[in-house]
């Protein structure tokens, strides 16, 4: 008795899990697009031109490519709970930072470059960590419907992102939307 007890737990939590990194896929989503429909509200805050606005854009998508491997191989060897935990931290302070950076401030385009660059290598850690947390969760059977849940939250940010942040812009500005 004590087994079958166990082991639905276990199906239970891994599920959980699965519909954790779900949400947590549709808001890494949320906060790498954020910007592209933010992004001319911040480019005439900060006075920037198309060239310099694809920079900041580039900036991410550079730190998010170089840091997956290293990504996957922290979740290999700390655990994809302690890589998630810190990588959750890591983006949504960054994410934050973006919006704290000062109008008028001499350096602000190098500035947004490198909090989106290092905001981009705490992202990277999501589908590395996410695979190492399926590997160890989810029997080989079940592993392609979780992987398949799991960038379904890519889809479900896809869906939300565009009209939550133009919500938020509208009601309280760019700021609020990161």
């Amino acid at each position: 008795m004590r087994v079958v007890v166990r082991k639905l737990v276990e199906g239970r939590l891994r599920w959980a899990l699965i519909l954790w990194v779900f949400v947590m896929s549709a808001i890494a989503f949320l906060d790498r697009v954020n910007i592209s429909i933010a992004g001319q509200a911040l480019a005439r805050e900060y006075k920037l031109s198309n060239q310099q606005l694809g920079y900041v854009f580039s900036a991410f998508v550079l730190g998010y490519a170089l840091f997956q491997a290293p990504g996957g191989r922290l979740a290999d060897r700390f655990g994809p709970r302690r890589v998630i935990a810190l990588g959750v931290v890591w983006w949504g302070l960054f994410t934050t930072l973006t919006a704290l950076v000062p109008t008028g401030f001499a350096l602000a385009l190098p500035l947004l470059i490198v909090v989106r660059f290092v905001l981009g290598n705490g992202e990277a850690v999501v589908y590395p960590s996410s695979n190492r947390l399926v590997a160890n969760w989810i029997p080989s059977a079940e592993r392609g419907i979780a992987n398949g849940l799991i960038f379904a939250g890519v889809g479900a940010g896809a869906g939300i992102t565009p009209p939550l942040i133009t919500y938020i812009m509208v009601h309280w500005g760019w700021r609020w939307s990161f």
